[in-house]
């Protein structure tokens, strides 16, 4: 069935209606030829045949009518599957926005903390005693510049 996909609709679509056509005339025929003598051998023949045809119609244009609902199923996914797509092109374009903002943040933050750190080191550094200031950048250094909690 997957090589139907490589036949236009519309070439399809006429197989099998000229399949069923063929096989309702051919079937009609067959009750005609009873008239005319040197064709009557060939009505149950015609007859069968036409049968035939016209099952095979009917079951091709089965065949043809699911064939057309799952490309509608498939359109229909791909047509979702490009809007994901896009929908996710732009929220990784915020995304990507967002992370450089929270860098950003982080590093002025880690660049004022060092600041502080060389304009106390002298007192930090004067008695080997731990000085007030030193407490207080250390314990600004470990809180989350961003505010969110953990």
């Amino acid at each position: 069935m997957w090589m139907l996909s490589f036949i236009p609709d519309s070439w399809l679509h006429f197989a099998v209606m000229a399949l069923l056509f063929i096989g309702a005339v051919l079937y009609g025929a067959s009750f005609v030829l009873r008239f005319i003598p040197p064709l009557i051998p060939y009505k149950d023949p015609i007859r069968i045949l036409s049968v035939v045809l016209l099952v095979a119609g009917v079951y091709f244009y089965g065949s043809y009518d699911t064939e057309m609902h799952w490309r509608a199923k498939v359109e229909s996914a791909q047509a979702k599957v490009a809007e994901a797509e896009a929908k996710s092109t732009e929220a990784n374009t915020a995304l990507e926005e967002e992370r450089k903002k929270k860098q950003k943040v982080i590093t002025e933050y880690a660049i004022t903390i060092k600041e502080r750190i060389v304009e106390k080191e002298k007192i930090i550094d004067a008695g080997c005693v731990v000085a007030p200031e030193a407490v207080s950048i250390l314990n600004d250094a470990s809180k989350n510049p961003l505010g969110a909690k953990k």
